[in-house]
């Protein structure tokens, strides 16, 4: 069964380009012109990812993220990505700390969109596979790089996009998963929120890395306190994944 895919956009000649992609690579595109049905369409057709324009003529992209956020839990974890005209740093900051999985400025390149959304798709997919189905490796087969760490009470798979901790399966959004796994893979080692930005969202901002802060939060919140592991904040300079010598 083909995808669907839910374009949300009042541009008609984009809309049409988009769709015309889509359907060449085997999607099926759902199109709405403005928000209005947006959270009715998701109940009625549980798309496979959104494309979310920002600048909407009844409501902002950002409302509509923070609605679908909102919605029953699965389909609050729809993919979304925004593709927008807006691409100035601090709107791309609060597109991530509303949880969007991908960001793209207009102009665009429509094969980067298609390339881009099976990304987000394969992470999600995999994501919310049942780990039983699921295959342990320690490297990836690609480039030979490690992608799984393990400390006591603590692994994390980047492969399958996984986190067990104390033997049960973390609820972890994947830019979770990929901070954890960032600040895990150099323990001791404190990186600023400009070098989280760089290397864990991929873009450079001097300023506003409100959204790092966000994400650590979570991350807390959601693995708990630990004796033998933890992130550590070291005030004025940035964050370490800091483990305990008995570990």
């Amino acid at each position: 069964m083909m995808s669907k895919i839910l374009v949300v956009d009042d541009e008609p000649n984009i809309v049409e380009v988009i769709r015309l992609y889509l359907v060449h690579s085997s999607f099926t595109p759902i199109i709405l012109y403005n928000g209005k049905k947006v959270l009715d369409t998701i109940q009625q057709e549980e798309p496979e990812l959104i494309i979310l324009d920002i600048m909407l003529p009844d409501i902002t992209g950002f409302e509509l993220c923070e609605q679908i956020r909102k919605m029953a839990s699965s389909l609050s974890r729809t993919p979304i990505i925004f593709l927008t005209a807006k691409g100035e740093a601090i709107d791309k900051l609060r597109g991530f700390n509303l949880g969007v999985d991908d960001y793209i400025v207009k102009p665009f390149d429509p094969n980067e969109l298609i390339a881009r959304m099976k990304a987000v798709l394969r992470r999600s997919q995999t994501n919310q596979e049942p780990i039983d189905n699921r295959t342990s490796t320690k490297s990836d087969t690609a480039t030979g790089l490690k992608k799984t760490l393990d400390f006591k009470s603590l692994s994390i798979d980047l492969n399958q996009y996984k986190v067990i901790v104390s033997g049960n399966k973390a609820d972890l959004t994947p830019k979770e998963i990929e901070l954890l796994f960032f600040l895990a893979s150099h323990p001791g080692r404190v990186y600023t929120r400009e070098d989280l930005l760089k290397h864990v969202w991929h873009f450079d901002f001097g300023g506003g890395t409100r959204t790092v802060d966000a994400h650590i939060k979570n991350l807390r919140k959601k693995l708990g306190t630990h004796e033998d592991w933890n992130i550590q904040t070291l005030w004025g300079i940035g964050y370490a994944f800091e483990v305990a010598v008995h570990a």
